[in-house]
């Protein structure tokens, strides 16, 4: 049982995060925030450049770690278990759009 609870929040964990890091306004996202970055510090170009940079490796590696998390989280369940963990993952997902969206309409107040 303790096997189980562990590998089902790890398989939350790792989905959760694929979400987060593939949703599709995450480049707006990434955007909007290098622009206050950019405005707060009154970064270079080339400083905007290195930390583009920095950040699409960070993502890579991020990825990269995910996607061995899983690989190895799913050589322990077994395929029933498998496939109701990527059941629960679409469903997380699904809800997580569905607040984006609704966060996405709101407007912005800060400044």
């Amino acid at each position: 049982m303790k096997k189980f609870l562990l590998a089902t929040t790890l398989i939350v964990a790792a989905g959760l995060s694929s979400v987060l890091l593939a949703a599709p306004t995450a480049g707006d996202r990434h955007e909007r925030g290098m622009e206050r970055m950019t405005e707060a510090l009154s970064l270079t170009t080339e400083q905007q450049a290195q930390i583009r940079q920095i950040h699409e490796e960070e993502g890579a590696k991020l990825k990269s770690i995910r996607e061995e998390g899983k690989a190895r989280m799913d050589a322990v369940l077994t395929a029933e278990q498998r496939e109701k963990a990527d059941a629960m993952h679409e469903e997380r997902r699904e809800r997580m759009e569905e607040r984006r969206e609704h966060r996405d309409d709101r407007p912005c107040d800060k400044k």
